[in-house]
Formats: structure tokens, sequence, C-alpha cells
């Protein structure tokens, strides 16, 4: 199985590619990530219009109604030590940890976040 970051998310639906979607699993801050990055192409860089983000709004919360979605509670500290030691910000670490945790490859288009999981 696959856990999907929020950036690996945004650009399988900007791409249109929602299948490999249905049957993985996220995190529960992926939304809100998610949900930043539009905003972000839409009013920061002005790569989309209103209507355009109005749609990927939309097919986002279709996707987080059905992928699987976890959460790291009761397990800040591991997830704090992880970004420590790792480097990371507290978000990508949430997504490693929960990741080797459970067994599942991350799927991202951050390359340091590929690198450390290829490396621990």
């Amino acid at each position: 199985m696959y856990l999907f970051d929020a950036g690996a998310i945004f650009n399988l639906v900007k791409k249109g590619y929602l299948k490999p979607l249905a049957v993985e699993a996220t995190l529960d801050l992926a939304i809100y990530e998610a949900l930043n990055a539009v905003w972000k192409e839409y009013y920061l860089s002005r790569r989309l219009d209103e209507e355009t983000a109005k749609k990927l709004l939309s097919v986002m919360g279709r996707i987080f109604d059905v992928i699987a979605i976890a959460n790291i509670r009761s397990e800040e500290k591991d997830v704090f030590e992880l970004a420590v030691k790792e480097g990371l910000t507290i978000y990508d670490a949430a997504y490693l940890h929960y990741a080797l945790r459970n067994k599942l490859l991350l799927v991202t288009d951050d390359v340091k976040l590929r690198e450390k999981q290829s490396n621990t």
C-alpha cells in the first residue's frame, strides 16, 4: 500500500490521474496542505483562474471522501524527533514516520523527502 503526501495528491489531481488515489492512504494534514497548494497557485502565483481553482477543490474534496485518511495522534514526540534527526519539517516527518511505521511506500514529489525514505 502507498501513502500519498499532499504534493503528490495535488499534482495527480492537476494531471487528472485520480484512480491511483482511490485505494491508497494519506494523512489528515494532507487536506489542508492540498487546499493551501490550490490557494498558492490561484492567489499567489496566479497560475490558476478562479474557475479552475474551484474545480480542483471540488475534485480534491471527492478524493478526500474516498482515500483512507490516517493521523499521527499520540506519536507527536516520535514525529518531532524524526524531524530533528533528519532535518525535515514536521509535516514531512509526519508522512515519513507514518510510512515507515506502517511499512508503506511514501509517494511524494519532494526529492529530499524521497531520499530520506530510501535512507531510513
